[in-house]
């Protein structure tokens, strides 16, 4: 990635949705994958407001995060995606056995 945001002291692994890796995920290919790696933990903090950013790139990356409109970093879309990813899986729809509309159908003779 051309950025001048910095790089993250440790490998970015996501939460426990991407036990596997981002790159097995499917929701991510190589280069996405390997970018969240190496700026992940830069990229949470600085969305999260715990990194205070340090050059022009990354106050325009917490700026264009709070906004509505299209970013034209890259960084941006790229964390938006990684948010979107995140909220998508954890999305669950629960198929539960739905009782039968008429009981009277159903009777416990033998």
């Amino acid at each position: 990635m051309n950025t001048t945001i910095r790089k993250g002291t440790l490998f970015f692994y996501g939460d426990q949705t991407f036990a596997r890796g981002f790159s097995r995920s499917g929701y991510f290919n190589k280069r996405e994958s390997l970018e969240l790696e190496e700026y992940g933990h830069t990229l949470q903090s600085l969305a999260n407001g715990l990194l205070q950013p340090e050059n022009e790139e990354e106050a325009q990356f917490v700026r264009d995060l709070e906004s509505v409109h299209a970013s034209s970093l890259y960084p941006v879309a790229l964390w938006k995606k990684y948010i979107a990813a995140v909220e998508k899986s954890k999305i669950h729809h629960g198929f539960a056995k739905s009782s039968p509309r008429n009981n009277e159908n159903f009777s416990m003779s033998a």
